[in-house]
């Protein structure tokens, strides 16, 4: 199977938050914010998931660095996220969800200049919706700006192939994780990750940390 590369973009808390038990979650500064729109402008599509499409409401364009806009994708299982959202009110957006929903329910997105991918039943199939963008859309570089379920999922069905964090100054003590699932067993089963770079940001109280995925990790073709 031939899928994109892939890579996460997170700015996190020193104890490993997203966002706070409020929902707080602004934690980048100017500087990691520029980082953020340079690897958007890297990628063919960024894609986030539904509950940071609904929360968070992203266009997920380019803005601080002169480069084109991707296309810009959410997973949706369930069609949470409505057509109204900023997400589409631009084209080049994709919709990634189930084979459930019926052309009735896709028809708002389709009117919208939606491209819809459909994969799996129930839940999302991502080892066959990532398949799907390569060999339909031509994506061959993904960003992923979370959530932590997203992110958690991509990761543990091997379709992650670099994570990149930011860790931010703070400490929220609980809220969300960067990476939220039922969580790998421990010992040899733990994902695996090497460190590419490490950069200070922003006088270097914040600071971009790169890896490599070790394990779990599909090949690309």
């Amino acid at each position: 199977m031939a899928r994109p590369y892939t890579r996460i973009f997170s700015t996190m808390t020193v104890d490993g938050r997203i966002a706070s038990r409020t929902g707080y979650s602004r934690l980048s500064c100017h500087e990691d914010f520029d980082l953020q729109h340079r690897v958007r402008a890297w990628a063919d599509l960024v894609v986030v998931g539904s509950s940071t499409a609904l929360v968070d409401d992203p266009r997920l364009t380019v803005r601080r660095v002169p480069a084109r806009t991707p296309l810009r994708g959410v997973v949706d299982s369930r069609l949470r996220v409505p057509p109204t959202a900023r997400l589409y009110s631009i084209p080049g957006a994709v919709l990634i969800t189930t084979a459930d929903h019926s052309g009735d329910a896709l028809l708002p997105y389709a009117r919208k200049g939606a491209r819809i991918v459909r994969a799996g039943r129930n839940r999302v199939d991502l080892v066959e919706a990532w398949r799907l963008l390569y060999d339909e859309l031509g994506v061959r570089r993904v960003m992923v700006e979370g959530g932590g379920s997203l992110n958690y999922a991509l990761l543990e069905a091997g379709l992650v192939d670099e994570v990149w964090i930011t860790l931010a100054p703070y400490v929220f003590g609980a809220g969300r994780s960067v990476f939220e699932g039922p969580g790998f067993p421990g010992g040899s089963d733990t994902a695996r990750l090497r460190v590419l770079g490490v950069t200070p940001l922003c006088g270097g109280s914040w600071i971009s940390v790169r890896y490599e995925v070790l394990w779990p990790r599909r090949p690309l073709y």
